[in-house]
């Protein structure tokens, strides 16, 4: 459908027709849906394991308004809202995502809102063709995340994922700033001044969190390196403080793409005795055939928790992907993650098809 109609149509059922047609506003989104079977064991509690056959979005189903005003001299003036969505079961508005207004010009782009990172989206999701679905690397062992798998092992809660500065999530109460492109060199950073609650938990944020990342693309090579430090604030649980680091990289060689990332993560919350020293690997392999693309990817978390036993999660993902156009997709395979400690082993392996429209 003309998204000139769909923009219309929805200023109509707001009843700001006219000004929605004035300004210009771009409707867009994802939808998806995945079909796939589950199988978690746990060797020391067969009373978690489980077998089920699922149907999920996964996080990937997204509606959003945009709109951008050109103001002379070059000047672009931008604001954008975006809310996740659950194709699997109709709900709308689940969950804010990216929002924001900003200005773009000769100078970068200057934006003040919920915002992207550079920690997220340089190397991080945009290196996995799998993110948002069962078999993304994040949180399953080849990316930072919340790890659920990591959560049970421990016994505690994972500071791994912090969200606001993650893989997940976006950063909320925060300036943000992205330079031109400097023959190829450009830079990013973030930062979060003030302490005013989550907008999704309602709990206290500490003030003071930034991401920043630096990145290099001459035609098929691209590198960088992107950090991030973050303070949790919440009643009963002290104050949680992650600093975060890595450094990426791709290149591309016909058909064939490499990739891959190195995290290294220190968290420090004494009041319940986590302080951890994480090192997590990931790389991938694409391989591009008409409209197929054949993808393997792996990695590793390592969790060192001073003086407790280390955790270990191995993670790997073999699938393919089948473009039926620039914005509708099948996809579909296989993923392995398996964690330990001594004396504990937690296996998950999925099997999953699923189909992507974007519009």
């Amino acid at each position: 459908m003309n998204k000139k109609l769909v923009t219309l149509a929805v200023g109509a059922a707001l009843g700001l027709s006219s000004v929605v047609a004035e300004a210009k506003v771009t409707v867009y989104g994802h939808a998806q849906v995945e079909v796939g079977n589950r199988d978690y064991s746990d060797s020391t509690n067969p009373g978690n394991n489980v077998d089920v056959q699922t149907v999920r979005d996964q996080a990937r189903g997204r509606l959003g308004v945009m709109s951008a005003e050109k103001l002379g001299n070059g000047m672009t003036a931008i604001a954008k809202f975006e809310w996740l969505i659950d194709t699997t079961n109709g709900g709308l508005g689940q969950k804010q995502r990216e929002s924001l207004v900003g200005l773009k010009g000769s100078f970068g782009t200057v934006e003040l809102g919920s915002l992207k990172s550079p920690y997220k989206y340089w190397g991080g999701v945009s290196y996995d063709p799998f993110v948002a679905s069962t078999l993304e690397a994040r949180s399953n062992g080849g990316m930072s995340g919340n790890s659920a798998m990591i959560g049970t092992l421990t016994g505690g809660g994972d500071l791994l994922g912090n969200n606001s500065f993650g893989h997940h999530a976006f950063v909320e109460n925060s300036i943000g700033y992205k330079s031109p492109n400097w023959n190829g060199l450009q830079v990013w950073a973030t930062y979060s001044p003030d302490e005013e609650n989550d907008n999704n938990t309602g709990q206290p944020v500490a003030d003071g969190d930034w991401t920043f990342g630096v990145r290099y693309k001459n035609g098929p090579f691209e590198i960088g390196v992107a950090a991030a430090k973050n303070k949790t604030a919440a009643p009963g649980v002290g104050t949680p403080e992650a600093d975060a680091v890595k450094v990426f990289g791709k290149y591309k060689w016909g058909n064939h793409t490499f990739l891959g990332q190195y995290e290294n993560i220190d968290t420090d919350n004494g009041a319940l005795n986590q302080n951890y020293e994480t090192d997590i690997w990931f790389v991938g392999y694409h391989l591009r055939a008409g409209n197929n693309t054949f993808v393997a990817q792996f990695g590793n978390t390592d969790v060192d928790r001073g003086g407790l036993s280390n955790v270990e999660i191995d993670y790997y993902t073999i699938g393919m992907i089948h473009h039926l156009s620039k914005k509708t997709r099948l996809f579909g395979g296989y993923r392995n993650s398996e964690g330990s400690i001594p004396g504990r082993t937690l296996e998950e392996k999925v099997w999953s098809v699923g189909l992507r429209v974007i519009f």
